[in-house]
């Protein structure tokens, strides 16, 4: 006699929630999802050649809404774990660290990736005071020369001056999260 084991979505590890899928899946789920990717914003200011928004117009800039936001978080009700970025840049929505409040407090592990060109110390300590758990920055390229190649815009050197200015202000307050990580 063999038993079968299940995990309960309190026992998702966030980090690794693709473990908690079965080996073949059928047509219908047979559990709620425990992951979401929510593009929060379709607005970027940068230029990539690696990005379609550069090259073609996808569909008119908006930033998502409250309610449409709380709209599908709320049809997910064991979210263990929400990525908030696509195509756009995160950190231009308004009400970016709403959503991760809400999201913190229904339990879930959060990150998003940003280009950090907006990393200002008031919205770092924002972010910090949100509970964000990590917080990639997206900098392709190892100088300014290459990043404004890739990048479409010379903001090098501002990032970098950002992400420094947030690391520090963390060290300095002793905040551990965000983690944060160069992509």
């Amino acid at each position: 006699m063999s038993a079968v084991v299940t995990s309960s979505p309190a026992a998702i590890d966030p980090r690794r929630y693709h473990d908690s899928a079965e080996g073949s899946v059928g047509p219908i789920a047979a559990r709620d999802p425990v992951c979401l990717y929510l593009e929060t914003t379709n607005r970027c200011n940068l230029l990539c050649t690696t990005c379609p928004r550069t090259y073609a117009d996808l569909e008119p800039e908006a930033d998502m809404s409250w309610q449409l936001f709380t709209h599908i978080v709320d049809q997910v009700p064991n979210i263990a774990r929400v990525v908030l970025h696509g195509v756009g840049e995160p950190m231009l929505v308004k009400e970016l660290p709403r959503m991760v409040r809400y999201l913190k407090q229904r339990g879930a592990y959060v990150l998003f990736n940003t280009n950090g060109t907006v990393l200002t110390a008031r919205k770092g300590r924002e972010l910090c005071d949100t509970g964000l758990d990590e917080l990639r920055v997206s900098l392709d390229a190892a100088d300014a020369r290459t990043f404004l190649l890739v990048r479409g815009k010379d903001y090098f050197n501002r990032i970098v001056r950002n992400v420094r200015a947030f690391t520090q202000m963390q060290a300095r307050g002793g905040v551990t999260k965000p983690r944060v990580s160069l992509w």
